[in-house]
């Protein structure tokens, strides 16, 4: 997967708009957020995909959200599954939610309960994007769909995107993202402060160290 194909996805205007009619938050700040965000949770996936004691649980997230029905972004982040976001963030960022989402609410100038909603809105879809990810790549190379979700696969997955080109390439879509749609910012007098650079030097320093969950553990 190319990093402009999840960022295409992940800040869609339907995407936008789902997430903000889920939230209540208005667009402007649900793109300021996710743009802020984004580095920190594709950071801490790797994490899971390459850590010993989370591997096989993240690649089982990944085989559950692969199944989401994603094909009305709008539809489906408008009836944004928060409880199973929460879930997600919690892992991904581990000890460090909170200090990011503070950090990323002082950014954007957007409220600490919006920010988390916004995140917990996005999560399920991001795993998503990457389950089937893995499932396309799969279903070009082999029969076996079982095959798609090994904890190999996952790694290999989240190397390539955050790896050469890709990795700078998520610098310029931000920088891009966040000048393309001035008539979305809620707050402009905040959004100036907003450095890319400095997101991908500062929020890339998550080091979670739990799991995702399975749906089993989300149910208990």
């Amino acid at each position: 997967m190319e990093i402009k194909t999840l960022t295409d996805t992940l800040f869609a205007d339907d995407s936008l708009e789902g997430v903000s009619r889920a939230t209540g938050a208005s667009t402007g700040d649900v793109l300021n957020v996710l743009a802020a965000a984004l580095p920190a949770l594709l950071n801490g996936a790797n994490t899971q995909a390459t850590q010993a004691s989370t591997q096989n649980s993240f690649a089982n997230a990944l085989q559950t959200h692969a199944k989401d029905d994603t094909s009305n972004l709008l539809g489906f982040l408008s009836n944004a599954n928060i409880k199973d976001g929460n879930a997600i963030l919690s892992h991904l960022l581990g000890a460090n939610q909170e200090t990011t989402t503070n950090q990323i609410a002082q950014q954007t100038g957007v409220s600490k309960k919006n920010t988390n909603l916004i995140l917990a809105a996005i999560a399920p879809l991001l795993l998503s994007l990457l389950g089937k990810s893995l499932q396309g790549n799969n279903s070009s190379n082999s029969s076996n769909s079982s095959n798609a979700f090994t904890t190999a696969a996952a790694t290999a997955l989240m190397s390539s995107l955050l790896g050469g080109n890709n990795a700078s390439g998520l610098t310029s879509i931000l920088s891009s993202l966040l000048g393309a749609k001035p008539a979305q910012q809620a707050k402009p007098q905040q959004s100036s402060g907003i450095n890319p650079l400095n997101l991908l030097s500062g929020l890339l320093n998550v080091n979670p160290n739990r799991s995702v969950p399975t749906d089993e553990e989300e149910n208990k």
